[in-house]
């Protein structure tokens, strides 16, 4: 065995750069007489991330932009799922006669144009349930992989099992001592992936369940405003773009508006334990409404959240409209549009909903 490539493998663990470009996966495929090293993971929601080396990357941008994978037929059948769950490397005639590769749209549509027909690949399941494949590649004109390959790669696949898991362990490690230290900030934080709470430290804690319970599907927050507003940012690509949305105040909890902080390369790397961080900040009675905060949040224009800081300030319509030398009727279309955006049905509800907005003395 190859102590030297062992070591190269665990280095590239504590440093995941080094799985791409002409790092382990490229010395992996020549290894294996390939060309293309590519390693995958597709989580239990069927979230979806890859890294390559150098001969890869193009084919694999191809493969997403014209959505291969859905055509993909180890994905397609349990059967053979299943068998890539082996803990051994397999090649594809393993799985799959040569009569079915030859008449499969996936192989001549993407893998035999693409130059990657033949390959190896082994599947590794990580303890967040997400499978991770690694898979070594070549062109349909060079013929099979030579059969002692999978026996070389199987010999070392407890490696390259170990190598990503410690990695994916690190990202969790990273993603812990951030929200711990968030924690000494006053700053209640947790961090998701694909909508799922990871880790959380102990303020953001005992707010489940009685403000947001961890469901099977997503974090849930038990005010259905408030969770309407996050169902929404999660559709519209949170852990890309951020977004913010306020709890409004309960009898025995102050308001508090909860900012969705995407985590940087989260979307690309292979290894992340979390795609997003939820940090949560209690608000103070004393706080006065902030007019940018509304207007950002709920699209209001500048007028419409001048009308919402007044009536969440407790103030009637016909002193809003008073104040303002404007018809009382100016202002209830203001309000109403208000109660569109918001979500909001009555005044009342408005000003407990907006109370989540105040802005905290610095």
């Amino acid at each position: 065995m190859d102590h030297d490539f062992i070591a190269s493998i665990y280095e590239a663990a504590v440093i995941p750069e080094l799985w791409k470009g002409g790092g382990l996966l490229d010395q992996l495929a020549r290894r294996s007489h390939a060309h293309d090293g590519v390693l995958m993971g597709v989580s239990p929601d069927g979230d979806f991330r890859w890294i390559g080396n150098d001969s890869a990357v193009p084919k694999m941008k191809v493969y997403i932009a014209e959505n291969w994978g859905s055509k993909n037929p180890y994905l397609l059948s349990e059967e053979r799922t299943r068998r890539f769950s082996e803990p051994r490397f397999l090649m594809d005639t393993d799985i799959m006669t040569y009569e079915e590769m030859m008449a499969s749209e996936y192989y001549q549509g993407f893998m035999r144009p693409h130059g990657c027909f033949w390959h190896a690949g082994t599947g590794i399941t990580s303890p967040s349930g997400d499978i991770i494949k690694l898979s070594i590649h070549r062109s349909f004109e060079e013929g099979p992989l030579p059969r002692n390959v999978t026996a070389s790669l199987t010999e070392i696949r407890p490696h390259l099992a170990r190598a990503a898991l410690l990695a994916s362990r690190l990202k969790f490690e990273q993603i812990k001592s951030t929200v711990d230290a968030m924690e000494a900030l006053g700053i209640w934080a947790g961090a998701l992936k694909n909508g799922r709470l990871v880790v959380a430290n102990q303020s953001f804690q005992r707010l489940i369940p009685s403000t947001m319970r961890d469901c099977r599907h997503r974090l849930v927050i038990d005010q259905k405003t408030a969770d309407a507003r996050w169902e929404s940012l999660l559709e519209a690509g949170v852990t890309k773009y951020g977004g913010s949305f306020p709890i409004a105040a309960q009898e025995d909890q102050l308001a508090m508006v909860v900012h969705a902080l995407p985590i940087a390369g989260a979307a690309n790397d292979i290894f992340n334990a979390a795609d997003l961080l939820l940090a949560i900040t209690p608000l103070s009675k004393e706080a006065t409404v902030d007019e940018g905060i509304l207007a950002g949040l709920y699209d209001l224009t500048p007028a419409e959240a001048s009308v919402a800081r007044e009536i969440g300030l407790g103030k009637s319509v016909d002193e809003v409209a008073r104040a303002r030398a404007v018809s009382v009727g100016t202002i209830r279309t203001q309000l109403h549009s208000v109660f569109d955006k918001t979500g909001s049905k009555r005044q009342a509800e408005l000003a407990r909903l907006i109370f989540g907005l105040a802005k905290c003395g610095d």
